[in-house]
């Protein structure tokens, strides 16, 4: 009797030790999310969202399998760096101490925080802000981005306007994303300074802006840039408007913020004919990869709800764009830890410059030692508002091979 109760304790031992060795082989990462959760609600949330979706993708599927018998789960945690370049940079250091793997970020205070991201050989990717000199392979090897650049976003406008005829105001924001914007403007529009009326700055958020906008209309400028923050957008657009002046207005990706169509609801008509300029949603597959993406976000979180309605009564709601690209980083991230077999800092960053995934719309996404933009600069298109909703505009040759994603309830 003795021998069998022996036996079957070593039987159920036995049986225990293989039920929970692969569970005692997978180990957490870290991914931190550095972004404005409290004072740009829409860019916070859709960047921590978007990795968010990946994380629990990456899980379900049983965690990264890096060989050997050993797999890792990521885990997220979201730091606020409510648009504060010194708290930024203390979610950096918060995100060394805490030993994350990589950090996802809106991009505020990066000139600073990448240093102290790199000398503990920690990975950053920009997936918002697309300023000039962020990403430097060879001075900040750390610093990778999915987001299309401003550098991009600049030329391809200036190749779009310049050849209308028309005389643009440059207007942007004293904000860290509105001096980097002016910067990457005034060196597309520099070739041509005929086609620039003005160049003007306005504080970020203003109550008032009217006087700005008086300036440039008596420039004669015929087309307003306004390159800043949604609040500055949105507050442009209403002193233009109120004023009578139906001037073109052309902003780069914050013309999409749902807060310009919440703060503009009283007059819906003054935000159709905005037009953005951003990083395409779909690509050479068409909507398909774009829209799978967007009905797995949707299904995680619910849909982006805009809070304002279609002159038909519809709910507008938002397309996950930069959840996209937080998204399309942290399946990088996976595959790179697959490939340097674990999350070792100096091989991983390694890795990071050698492997690419298909991304959500249908594109590869990847980097190289030479390149850590994930977007190029021909994959900008613009896109051109009607009726509380976008869609691309028919005078470009790439926007208009374009599909046009839903954005209703």
């Amino acid at each position: 009797m003795r021998r069998v109760i022996v036996v079957v304790l070593l039987a159920v031992l036995g049986l225990t030790a293989c039920s929970t060795s692969p569970e005692a082989s997978s180990k957490e990462l870290v991914v931190v999310v550095n972004a404005p959760l409290s004072k740009t609600p829409y860019v916070g949330s859709t960047i921590h969202q978007g990795v968010q979706l990946a994380v629990d993708q990456i899980n379900a599927k049983g965690g990264i399998d890096a060989g050997g018998g050993q797999t890792y789960r990521l885990r997220v945690e979201a730091l606020d760096n409510a648009l504060s370049p010194q708290q930024a940079l203390d979610n950096v250091r918060k995100a060394v101490a805490d030993k994350a793997i990589a950090i996802v970020d809106e991009g505020t205070g990066l000139d600073a925080s990448w240093q102290i991201a790199a000398a503990a050989n920690l990975p950053i990717c920009i997936v918002y802000q697309g300023g000039v000199g962020l990403v430097d392979p060879t001075a900040r090897p750390n610093v990778f981005r999915v987001a299309p650049t401003d550098h991009g976003i600049a030329f391809r406008y200036a190749e779009y306007l310049i050849p209308k005829g028309m005389k643009v105001a440059l207007m942007h924001d004293d904000s860290d994303y509105g001096q980097k914007g002016r910067a990457a403007l005034q060196e597309a529009f520099g070739s041509n300074p005929e086609a620039v009326a003005a160049d003007l700055t306005v504080t970020a958020g203003a109550a008032d802006p009217a006087p700005s906008v008086l300036e440039a209309r008596r420039t004669g400028a015929t087309a307003l840039l306004v390159w800043g923050q949604a609040a500055t957008i949105a507050g442009v657009l209403r002193a233009a408007r109120t004023s009578g002046w139906d001037v073109p207005v052309f902003t780069p990706p914050t013309g999409a913020d749902p807060l310009i169509r919440q703060q503009l609801a009283d007059h819906p008509d003054w935000v159709d004919g905005l037009t953005f300029a951003s990083g395409r949603m779909t690509a050479e597959r068409g909507s398909k990869p774009f829209l799978t993406f967007q009905s797995a976000y949707q299904k995680a979180f619910g849909a982006d709800e805009v809070g304002v309605k279609t002159a038909g009564g519809h709910s507008v709601i938002q397309p996950p764009e930069f959840a996209m690209y937080a998204y399309d980083f942290v399946h990088v991230l996976a595959e790179a830890v697959a490939t340097a077999h674990g999350p070792d800092p100096v091989a991983l960053m390694d890795a990071l410059n050698q492997v690419d995934v298909r991304g959500a719309n249908g594109d590869e996404r990847g980097f190289n030692e030479k390149n850590h933009e994930g977007v190029v600069d021909d994959d900008v298109y613009f896109a051109v508002f009607s009726d509380m909703t976008f869609a691309p505009v028919k005078d470009d040759p790439l926007s208009s091979t374009l599909d046009v994603i839903d954005q209703t309830a």
